[in-house]
C-alpha cells in the first residue's frame, strides 16, 4: 500500500511539479506588444495518432495526452523523442494526424527566425536528450516561447553554437 502511495505522489509531483506553475500563470506577459513584432502560437496534435502507423477510426479520449510544439513565422518548432529537434513548415504527422495551434497568439517576438531555428538546432546541446517526464514537447515548447518572448532582438547565445540535432520536418 505505503509503495503505491508513493508511487502516485511521485508521479503527480513530476507532472506537476515541473510544469513551470501553470496553475500559477497570470496576463502579467513580458512579449512585446504588437507593434512591429511576429505572432507566435503554442499547438498540439494528438500523441496517439502520431505513434500510429495509419489512421484508425475516429476516437475520443477523456484525458488529452498531446505533443506540443512552437509556431513562428510559418514554421513548427518541435521536439521528439529521438532527442531531435524537427523544424518544418508543416506539424509533424499533420498528413495523417490532426494538429491546431491556439487560436491567440501566445505572444509576440521581434527575434530572426533564424535565431529561433538555431535554438532548435542546438536544444539538445543545451538541455539534454529527450526525457518523457523532465525534457519533454511541452519543455521544449516553453523553452522556445521564454526565447521568444523574453529575449527582444538578441539571440540567446546558446542558440547560435554549431551543434545540429534537427529534423527537417
Amino acid at each position: 500500500m505505503h509503495l503505491k502511495l508513493l508511487l502516485l505522489f511521485s508521479v503527480t509531483c513530476a507532472l506537476f511539479c515541473e510544469t513551470d506553475a501553470w496553475w500559477f500563470w497570470k496576463k502579467r506577459s513580458q512579449c512585446p506588444s504588437r507593434g512591429g513584432a511576429s505572432p507566435y502560437y503554442f499547438g498540439t496534435t494528438n500523441l496517439f495518432c502520431m505513434k500510429k502507423g495509419k489512421r484508425g477510426a475516429p476516437s475520443r479520449f477523456e484525458w488529452a495526452v498531446t505533443h506540443r510544439f512552437i509556431y513562428y513565422k510559418g514554421y513548427y518548432f518541435e521536439f521528439i523523442g529521438n532527442s531531435n529537434a524537427v523544424i518544418g513548415t508543416s506539424a509533424r504527422d499533420s498528413h495523417r494526424c490532426s494538429s491546431s495551434r491556439e487560436s491567440s497568439p501566445a505572444g509576440y517576438s521581434r527575434l530572426s527566425l533564424n535565431c529561433i531555428k538555431g535554438c532548435a538546432r542546438n536544444y539538445r546541446c543545451t538541455y539534454g536528450r529527450y526525457s518523457l517526464l523532465w525534457n519533454n514537447c511541452h519543455k521544449f515548447a516553453n523553452r522556445l516561447s521564454a526565447v521568444l518572448c523574453t529575449t527582444g532582438t538578441t539571440c540567446p547565445s546558446w542558440c547560435l553554437r554549431s551543434c545540429n540535432h534537427a529534423e527537417a520536418g
